[in-house]
């Protein structure tokens, strides 16, 4: 019986997209947190909130949805195969698993507004949201090594 041999590399255009939108999330992210902790401006009654808030928000909300979108590309054969394959799927499903997580979260801190609930999800979005590149990165790397032919 001939042996068929596959790829489970996304196509480089697709990695691509996966690496870009991740880091603009990222980097939205993160310039969001540190102007709401340490960006405060004089305003006309104190300090204000930084006026670039609102828009690093619609720009890490356009990229959540072109994450979502992507990542559902991802869903009938990146991970279908990989999962039948039994290849990088700790890794995997950490990556999937923590997407859905920030999703979920993002979706409360949109809707929700208890203090308490939104204090908490606004926590754990940060906090997992951050390690979100390095987590991507260490399914990247386990990948490619493990595809790799031995020998």
């Amino acid at each position: 019986m001939k042996r068929i041999h596959f790829s489970l590399a996304l196509p480089k255009w697709h990695e691509w997209l996966v690496y870009i939108t991740t880091g603009l999330l990222t980097v939205t992210g993160a310039v969001w947190l540190l102007l709401d902790r340490f960006g405060k401006v004089n305003g006309e009654f104190g300090p204000e909130s930084n006026p670039a808030l609102p828009w690093l928000l619609a720009v890490h909300g356009i990229a959540a949805y072109a994450v979502l979108i992507i990542a559902a590309m991802v869903v009938p054969v990146h991970i279908r195969l990989g999962w039948n394959a039994r290849k990088n799927r700790w890794s995997g499903a950490l990556v999937a698993g923590t997407g859905l997580f920030l999703a979920l979260t993002g979706l409360l801190l949109y809707y929700t507004s208890g203090d308490a609930l939104r204090a908490t999800a606004s926590l754990l979005h940060w906090v997992i949201g951050l390690g979100l590149p390095a987590l991507l990165a260490w399914h990247v790397v386990h990948g490619k090594s493990s595809s790799r032919p031995r020998g």
